[in-house]
Parts: structure tokens; sequence; C-alpha cells
């Protein structure tokens, strides 16, 4: 008799290969983590200039699916719970759709999309298929990270002076 061993269902290899080719498409000198919990964070990106730490991060929730929408934009689903956790947090929030048969993935900023019905479970979040991140402009998503940090760490700074 043979001997048998765990398997690996088709969504953990399908989740390993969308953290791989989204790491590869990101600035050599900044630093993805994944988080030893998700609540629906799945991978956090530490921004560097050069080699300097700029204290910005970039939160992803990442999704895959083997083949591709036949659209001109890929979908996701997002619990309202999960959207209404990332909207809340301080960092900026992208969300990634990774096509395993196509070896493509499409992004979207969290602040981008409409605030679900409260009412409903889940939310279909479309994102544009001009949203390829083999041709993001990093330069721009860290240019939008520091507007975001910097207005935050302002309202921040008036609460606290206000006190």
């Amino acid at each position: 008799m043979a001997t048998s061993y765990p398997k690996r269902p088709n969504t953990h290899q399908l989740e390993e290969l969308s953290k791989r080719y989204f790491i590869s498409h990101l600035p050599s000198n900044w630093v993805c983590e994944k988080p030893e919990n998700d609540y629906g964070v799945d991978l956090k990106v530490d921004i560097f200039e050069d080699q300097n730490a700029t204290a910005m991060e970039l939160l992803i929730q990442l999704k895959s699916s083997q083949t591709s929408d036949e659209h001109e934009y890929e979908t996701i689903n997002l619990k309202t719970s999960t959207y209404n956790y990332l909207w809340d947090k301080l960092q900026v929030v992208m969300l990634v759709k990774f096509v395993a048969g196509a070896n493509k993935a499409y992004w979207l900023l969290l602040s981008d999309v409409d605030e679900p019905d409260q009412s409903q479970d889940s939310v279909t979040i479309r994102i544009p298929k001009n949203n390829d991140l083999e041709t993001i402009n990093w330069k721009e998503i860290e240019e939008y990270v520091r507007k975001i940090k910097d207005k935050k760490l302002s309202v921040r700074d008036r609460h606290v002076f206000q006190r």
C-alpha cells in the first residue's frame, strides 16, 4: 500500500503564486512582509527611498483566480466587514487581483471603491484591466501614500493640540 501525504489545495497554490507575482513587481528596495495574523491585510509593504526608510506603508489585499473575467475589468468579492476594517486603517490600502492563467495582476486603491451597502454581507469590486501591475507607476503610488500619510498626521496633530 502506498504511503499517503497531505495534499496542497489549489487555493494554497494560487495564493502563493499571487504573492510571488506581486512581490516580483515591487521596486527592489521596497520590503514586503506577510502579517502573522490576517484580518484582511495579506501583505504589508514598507516604502523606501533609495536605502532610506520612509515610515510609509502600503497594505495589500490580495485575491486570485485561475481564469480571467471576460470583461474590461476583473472582479473581486470582499466582505463588507473586511472593507470597513481596511477603510479604517491609517495606511493606504491596495486591492490586487492575480489571474494565474494569464499570469497577470491588476490593482485598485481602496480609496477608489465606493462604500458598500452596510446591510450586505459582501461587495463586488471591479478592477479595471488598464490597472495592470506590470505597468504600475510605483513613484505615483509612493507620492499618493505620502500625501495621505501627511494629511492623516496633520489631522492627528491638530487633535492633540486641541485637548
